[in-house]
């Protein structure tokens, strides 16, 4: 078998790739043939790519030296750009084809995984950019404080992968998305430049934030090396309640009447009747369900929990106070998932975010549009900040070609309520061609001149560029 097999094999190429190897060492290289290789040409997608190498650096100063290496032999190899360009990849959780490489080389970011610092009076951690989620807040224990950012891949994805994908979860409705809880950060530019950006107090008035702009960017403008994370303080008290009702409708005006009663909840999760069917919830013959978790002093949780209970007294709630009871209705929560994947294995989840008032009847037009071409879906989301994961079950390959018109009508009815096309899980690969279609030619332009000024010749993520 040949070394590179790929579409491109040079000599010169190859005598190219072996120096970034020596970088890393071979150890930490992975070429075609290893058995190893495949599982970098994927994410948590259907989508695969290729790529001619994967390099898994150790250190900043390897990602220097290789940043550096690789704009050398660009210099030297013009013709070779798309194969001397490289995907950035953390835990390879994403659900949007943004770490599924097209070309060259992949760099795995995961051994760069150091807590660097818990400082406990700024209530600030500092660590580098493949420390998984959830090691965050293992790290955290005994301190009092927590990271609050929760999604549903926390023990797979990294740090940096969720800033680049501003990634979210179910308590972002209280304490706001990664960008919310995103102090400052390190990172490496594609001319092999470290910059420092970000502040620990909350309030900064300094022109552009670079923090903000590279947060959601999805590795196309910049390496994050290392990031400061704003933490809160571990609640003493936490409740979760369920609730059936008839349809999504009745379940939204209820979440209407909390917002305009000051309730303010940890998270709102909505399930749709199909859901329900795969799990054994504790709410029988709902055609959708609340789950409404608070958190806080015991006190306040308290007060939370009958100001609820008044608002409508026709509703049936089921209370979990107790930590093992909340977890056993989170992990049913889960668990859909995990079902859905063994029955449908080509679902794909889509992800879109629309104002509340309008939560309802979207639902309701991406299942009657689904319907419409023979297929179920599976709906739920985060619903108290209109987030929606609309799922597609497609039981074989074949069925993959009706998903584009759906994903483009789905996109358009977010975009038409004054929604986003996607809330949390990023355009990537997948949604790149449907958003081009979608949102304006002016949005767009504004993203390459800015994609221009910081990586001129396209050397992070160029797949992302790309309208396929």
């Amino acid at each position: 078998m040949n070394r590179l097999s790929g579409p491109i094999t040079t000599g010169s190429l190859q005598s190219a790739l072996g120096q970034l190897v020596s970088i890393v060492g071979t150890e930490h290289a992975y070429f075609p043939e290893d058995e190893k290789f495949e599982r970098y040409l994927s994410d948590a997608t259907y989508m695969r790519g290729q790529a001619l190498l994967v390099l898994r650096p150790g250190s900043q100063n390897q990602l220097e030296a290789i940043i550096t290496e690789v704009n050398a032999l660009r210099r030297a190899q013009p013709a070779e750009a798309a194969a001397l360009s490289l995907t950035l990849r953390g835990g390879g959780s994403g659900l949007s084809g943004a770490a599924v490489p097209a070309s060259g080389i992949v760099l795995d970011l995961t051994r760069l995984n150091r807590i660097i610092e818990i400082d406990e009076r700024n209530q600030t951690l500092r660590a580098e950019c493949g420390v998984i989620l959830s090691d965050v807040n293992a790290a955290l224990a005994g301190t009092g404080l927590w990271y609050p950012v929760d999604p549903s891949s926390l023990t797979l994805c990294t740090l940096g992968g969720s800033i680049a994908t501003n990634a979210a979860g179910p308590s972002s409705l209280k304490y706001g998305t990664t960008r919310q809880n995103l102090a400052a950060l390190k990172w490496l530019n594609a001319s092999g430049e470290i910059i420092d950006a970000g502040s620990l107090p909350v309030k900064t008035s300094m022109g552009f934030s670079l923090t903000d702009l590279l947060c959601g960017s999805e590795g196309r403008l910049g390496l994050i090396l290392e990031a400061t994370v704003r933490l809160a303080a571990e609640p003493a008290d936490t409740a979760l309640v369920l609730a059936g009702f008839a349809d999504e409708h009745a379940a939204v005006e209820l979440i209407l009447k909390m917002r305009r009663s000051g309730i303010a909840p940890r998270s709102i999760e909505l399930l749709d009747a199909f859901s329900l069917n795969l799990v054994d919830f504790p709410v029988a013959g709902a055609g959708a369900l609340l789950m409404i978790e608070f958190d806080g002093d015991a006190e306040d949780v308290s007060s939370a929990l009958a100001k609820l209970q008044s608002l409508d007294k026709r509703c049936e709630w089921v209370a979990a106070r107790d930590e093992k009871s909340r977890r056993q209705l989170w992990s049913k929560r889960k668990a859909i998932t995990l079902e859905l994947k063994k029955r449908y294995p080509y679902k794909l989840g889509e992800d879109i975010a629309v104002p509340l008032p309008a939560l309802a009847a979207t639902i309701a037009a991406a299942r009657s549009d689904a319907a419409a071409q023979g297929l179920e879906t599976a709906i739920w989301g985060h619903a108290g900040d209109g987030n929606l994961h609309v799922n597609y079950l497609f039981e074989s390959e074949a069925q993959l070609a009706k998903l584009e018109p759906l994903m483009f009508r789905l996109a358009q009815a977010a975009t038409r309520a004054g929604g986003a096309m996607s809330g949390e899980h990023g355009l990537g690969r997948l949604k790149r061609k449907i958003a081009q279609q979608v949102l304006s030619a002016e949005y767009f332009a504004v993203q390459r001149s800015i994609k221009n000024a910081l990586d001129p010749h396209c050397l992070f993520n160029p797949a992302l560029e790309q309208i396929s």
